[in-house]
């Protein structure tokens, strides 16, 4: 069957990427977006801006009874950072598909993207499942892995894994069909909604890990932070300088070359090239800084 009628509800960075990709292959699904523009709008911009290629609704995000008169019948409903628990107890005369991205069964639930930074993970992925009441426990209609190499930012992610969502809703207008699986239960885990822990970098971990946290939090996301003569300081850009190795006490500048800073961790170093203080872009030697002194 050719589903024509595809709606797909988005918000934030990557549903915009996979609209931006939809438009050059001249597709054109309804598209639903939150009203409420501190969920809409998000640093890659609103998605109202695409709404001379796509039609857009506004509607709540609170849950679909809310929103369902005014939506358009579809045969397929794809949601893309979208609220986990939209449809919980709906009835909805389609099937909704939920794109997470990561290797379903593990990182279900929201901030999966920072996590495996975070956790160094080499293979990440996008799985499109059918949500059944279980927050990203359905029966896995796509699944696709991605590399994560070390160069990589949370964008360079984010843009691959909306290629390959926007690769799947472009399949479904071919009318290609997919067989399903069940998730294997025993691998599954679930991630905090909202993360506890602090975006503030910990210099007494090891390096490795030091640069992790960094790109986990690198754009769209609002940036790990470091705290130098009680200012904040968000690093935007930053490279693993050396693997192992004491240079220093952890957070202290040890070097100032022509990339930026090199700051002590646990063991090796990290090379911050870029910050953003005071929400200007700089290059990190623009700070006032000395060797010997400590970041925070």
């Amino acid at each position: 069957m050719n589903n024509k009628n595809i709606l797909i509800l988005t918000n934030g960075y990557t549903g915009s990427k996979v609209l931006q990709k939809l438009h050059q292959l001249r597709l054109s699904p309804f598209v639903a977006t939150s009203e409420h523009t501190d969920l809409r709008k998000k640093p890659c911009g609103d998605i109202l801006s695409y709404s001379k290629y796509f039609q857009i609704y506004e509607i709540s995000s609170e849950n679909y009874s809310v929103s369902k008169n005014i939506l358009p019948k579809a045969d397929i409903i794809i949601c893309i950072d979208w609220k986990k628990d939209y449809f919980e107890n709906e009835i909805v005369d389609c099937p909704v598909y939920y794109m997470q991205p990561s290797l379903l069964p593990k990182y279900r639930g929201y901030g999966a993207v920072s996590e495996q930074f975070i956790r160094g993970v080499v293979y990440s992925g996008v799985t499109i499942y059918e949500y059944n009441g279980v927050i990203d426990g359905g029966d896995i209609i796509y699944q696709q892995e991605i590399r994560v190499e070390n160069y990589f930012k949370v964008s360079d992610l984010m843009d691959r894994q909306a290629d390959v969502t926007a690769d799947f809703i472009a399949s479904l207008y071919k009318g290609i069909d997919y067989s399903r699986r069940k998730q294997q239960e025993e691998y599954a885990f679930y991630l905090p909604k909202i993360r506890k822990n602090s975006k503030k970098i910990d210099f007494n971990a090891d390096a490795l890990s030091v640069y992790n946290f960094i790109r986990a939090y690198t754009f769209p996301f609002s940036g790990a932070v470091f705290y130098f003569k009680g200012e904040e300081y968000k690093i935007t850009d930053a490279a693993l300088e050396s693997w192992s190795g004491i240079e220093g006490r952890p957070g202290e500048i040890v070097a100032v070359n022509d990339y930026g800073i090199v700051a002590a961790c646990g063991e090796g170093s990290v090379l911050i090239k870029e910050v953003e203080y005071n929400g200007q872009i700089m290059k990190s030697l623009m700070i006032n800084i000395y060797d010997g002194e400590i970041l925070i």
